[in-house]
């Protein structure tokens, strides 16, 4: 009636009815609870999982910086104007430098033309 094979609906279900392959007399509306409870848990730990958050770069934030170097010099110098190499780049500094990175090739290809 549905447009599946009893075998393959029977493969399918054996997880909840171990028997429903030997026993042909199983009636598939007993399974109704145990898969309702399944689907119900696979919903609750879709909704714990929360979604990643979107590191976005404004056009503002990406203005400051006019080319690569004064990036690094104010995220990655310390006081003496010396490159710190114990300095950590967070998703949000990692993210604009990939797209200053990103500005810089685009203007030395258009250069190049």
């Amino acid at each position: 009636m549905v447009g599946l094979y009893p075998d393959v609906l029977g493969q399918e279900l054996i997880v909840f009815q171990p028997m429903i392959l030997m026993d042909p007399t199983l009636n598939m509306r007993d399974l109704l609870p145990s898969l309702e409870a399944y689907l119900a848990k696979e919903d609750a730990e879709k909704i714990a999982k929360p979604k990643p958050i979107r590191v976005v770069a404004r056009q503002k934030e990406l203005s400051e910086y006019p080319n690569i170097a004064s990036f690094v010099y104010q995220k990655m110098t310390s006081a003496g104007g010396l490159v710190d190499p114990s300095a950590r780049l967070n998703d949000h500094d990692l993210h604009l430098l990939q797209k200053l990175v990103a500005r810089e090739v685009s203007k030395r290809r258009k250069s190049k033309k």
